[in-house]
């Protein structure tokens, strides 16, 4: 499998981060959704079309996206389950 680029793992943080629509597209189905960002990678073809229970919210991938960016480049299965450091008190 191949790991996802970096400008899909870029344009993905920035939609998850800032965009409603697509966060809702996402979560209904992340190949579908990551497609649309045009970054013609092929790694996308392996992500899930399963809907996502939950999604953190655009704040927490603000936040994090520094780690969230060097966890999804780095690996061959970027949607492994990813942890964000939430406080207690958001969750």
């Amino acid at each position: 499998m191949a790991k996802i680029s970096e400008s899909t793992v870029d344009a993905l943080l920035e939609k998850l981060s800032s965009d409603d629509d697509f966060r809702d597209r996402f979560q209904a189905n992340p190949r579908q959704a990551t497609r649309s960002l045009g970054t013609g990678d092929p790694a996308v073809d392996a992500l899930p079309e399963a809907p996502i229970k939950q999604l953190a919210s655009k704040e927490d991938f603000s936040k994090s996206r520094g780690k969230l960016r060097t966890q999804l480049a780095a690996t061959a299965y970027p949607f492994q389950p990813i942890t964000l450091d939430i406080p207690e008190a958001q969750r």
